[in-house]
């Protein structure tokens, strides 16, 4: 289907539907450039956060556990993942964006062209289309001045008291409106013929011509805005492949994570050594209180040599303080 014979009365709508493709295809650059930024800040948010995560050196302690070694190794990943979506705004940025401008820069270039063709075709019609009605406006004024002169001088001829050279006049005026008309009429044909031929040239060749140009541009457009989505689609899927490796890294990251592991690191690193007291021994109050006093004096107070325990079996470099009563059993 071509615009030139469908749509051959249609030139501002034309026109009109060219410039709103124009500006769609504008609204999609925008889009794109757009979604770079996105995809460029989202990257920078994505290193910064693995980043500032990162253990630094005093939580170097912290990080001999299977699950914080794995979190550690996640950061790495993410900070590779952060690096993919550099390289899709990268390249959403150098093969869609600017081509889109281009694009733009072009097409409005073209279509002002052609508007600016089919607008000096429209003006050459014009211009031959006044000529035509001023030629027939001549051919007409002409015309009815040769009936008029015709009709004075068959009256005068008829007027048997008007002179020969009367008469001669008004044959002689006649005459010359005759002539006069029929060069008008020669004139106006002639135009005709002219307007005729280039009004045929215009709906026939000239403003398809123009229209076929328009509806060219127009499917170039629409074309490219088909490939430039593709392009950005497979923008995306030429890293996926190692946006996936990142995932998977993580995914192994989470497999090294061993809970009983943890647990025993943190027996080892918090094991005292030390047992659990012994059972604390029934101390009757019926007895004579020399009987107690020899109880609780006979009782021994084991301290290791080299350390000493508090109350609750921690080591401590101070001395320890009898306690008398019930609270005295706590440091047998």
């Amino acid at each position: 289907m071509s615009w030139g014979t469908e749509l051959w009365d249609q030139y501002d709508q034309i026109a009109a539907h060219t410039q709103k493709g124009i500006d769609f295809l504008e609204k999609y650059s925008g889009f794109v450039d757009a979604r770079c930024k996105i995809e460029q800040e989202y990257a920078s948010k994505l290193r910064r956060l693995s980043k500032n995560y990162l253990p630094k050196r005093k939580d170097d302690d912290e990080y001999q556990f299977t699950a914080t070694k794995a979190f550690k190794l996640m950061l790495n990943e993410i900070n590779d993942l952060a690096g993919q979506h550099e390289v899709i705004a990268e390249n959403l940025s150098t093969a869609v964006v600017s081509d889109l401008n281009a694009l733009v820069k072009s097409l409005k270039d073209d279509r002002r062209k052609h508007l600016q063709e089919g607008a000096r075709i429209q003006a050459q019609l014009s211009v031959s289309l006044s000529a035509l009605n001023k030629t027939k406006e001549k051919y007409e004024k002409a015309f009815g001045a040769s009936e008029r002169a015709l009709e004075a001088y068959q009256k005068a001829d008829a007027d048997m008291n008007l002179s020969r050279a009367d008469v001669d006049k008004h044959r002689m005026t006649s005459n010359i409106k005759r002539q006069q008309m029929d060069d008008s009429k020669n004139e106006y044909a002639n135009q005709l013929q002219k307007t005729n031929e280039l009004q045929r040239q215009y709906y026939n060749t000239l403003l398809p011509g123009v229209f076929t140009s328009l509806q060219d541009m127009e499917e170039k457009r629409i074309k490219c805005i088909q490939n430039f989505m593709r392009k950005s689609a497979q923008t995306e899927q030429d890293v996926l492949p190692i946006i996936s490796q990142c995932l998977e890294g993580i995914q192994k990251c989470t497999d090294a994570i061993d809970e009983k592991e943890d647990s025993q690191i943190v027996i080892e690193k918090y094991k005292s050594g030390f047992i659990p007291p012994s059972d604390i021994p029934f101390e009757d109050l019926s007895t004579t209180d020399s009987s107690s006093n020899n109880t609780i004096s006979t009782t021994p107070i084991t301290t290791p040599v080299d350390k000493k325990l508090s109350i609750l079996g921690t080591i401590t470099g101070g001395k320890i303080r009898k306690r008398s009563g019930l609270l005295g059993i706590f440091t047998q």
